[in-house]
């Protein structure tokens, strides 16, 4: 009966054990001790956790699609980058057509138009209105009626007739004792004054030789004057021409009935720089023409760019 009972406690014992495990098991590794007949060993549970499963990143698919559409995109990137360097071509190219358009409006700006042809160093300009007499620096030409007169005018006028100049200072005075400008004379970059000397039409002359001080392009001209042989002449009335008129051309009283402005007999032939027609005793409109030239013969006014009156 004892021994029953002392089987009945133990399974009791072993079931409270067992429940007391149950328990512990369920919050982790805990140290279960068993009481009652003698000692109950130490049971642990050790929870283990779960394998960590990193997934792989899915593999990237490319499909045709947007092969496609990276295609088009690419395209119109070129296209866009061409478009703006053809637009910045064009910029620089109307950059450039624009300044030269202002350099070309500058020069003409800081030229002046001939309009009369005094003598060979002498010259009438006019620009925006205004008119200047303009002597040219460093040289000297023959006067009216003295041989080579005619040859440095015309030589002059075939330089710069109907041309624009280019006015440069370069003496030490700004203006002569007549008030005319000191200037050179440049046209399409040639200077005219230089050219004269060069041809035998003008000498080097008022530089520092006899007085009248340095001018800036001196030491050529007086080169040019060295090496350059004197361009001949004819005397002015000398002999005759093929023109209409020869020698002086009239004989008779002088000057003619009616003549406002008559020219010296010697030279009868009357051009007008205005219109640069050439007229002679016998025109219609010969006695109410004001000349600025006089010539010997109709020939030498041709020759100096002067067409002979039609009347």
């Amino acid at each position: 009966m004892r021994s029953r009972r002392t089987r009945g406690l133990v399974t009791v014992a072993a079931l409270v054990a067992l429940a007391a495990v149950g328990g512990h098991a369920a919050r982790g590794s805990d140290e279960i001790a068993l009481t009652g007949a003698g000692p109950v060993p130490v049971v642990t549970v050790t929870r283990v956790p779960a394998p960590s499963v990193t997934s792989a990143p899915a593999p990237s698919v490319t499909t045709d699609g947007d092969a496609a559409r990276r295609a088009v995109e690419a395209r119109a990137a070129a296209d866009q980058a061409a478009a703006d360097q053809a637009a910045a071509a064009k910029k620089a190219a109307d950059a450039k057509a624009a300044a030269a358009r202002a350099a070309a409006t500058k020069a003409a700006a800081a030229t002046w138009v001939v309009t009369k042809v005094v003598d060979g160093d002498t010259i009438w300009v006019s620009r925006a209105g205004a008119s200047r007499k303009i002597r040219f620096i460093g040289i000297d030409t023959p006067e009216t009626g003295q041989c080579g007169f005619t040859e440095a005018r015309n030589a002059l006028r075939g330089i710069i007739g109907g041309q624009r100049v280019t006015l440069t200072a370069g003496a030490q005075d700004d203006v002569d004792r007549y008030g005319r400008l000191l200037r050179y004379v440049d046209v399409n970059g040639v200077d005219a004054g230089l050219r004269l000397v060069k041809q035998g039409y003008a000498v080097a002359r008022y530089d520092s030789r006899d007085g009248y001080g340095s001018h800036t392009r001196e030491a050529a001209y007086v080169r040019a004057d060295a090496a350059s042989p004197k361009a001949s002449c004819a005397e002015p009335g000398a002999g005759t021409s093929s023109g209409r008129t020869g020698g002086s051309g009239v004989t008779g009283s002088w000057p003619l009935a009616g003549d406002t402005y008559p020219c010296p007999q010697s030279r009868p032939v009357k051009g007008n720089e205005n219109s640069m027609i050439a007229h002679e005793p016998g025109d219609r409109y010969y006695t109410v023409t004001k000349p600025e030239q006089c010539f010997a013969t109709m020939a030498d006014a041709e020759a100096a760019g002067f067409r002979p009156a039609k009347v």
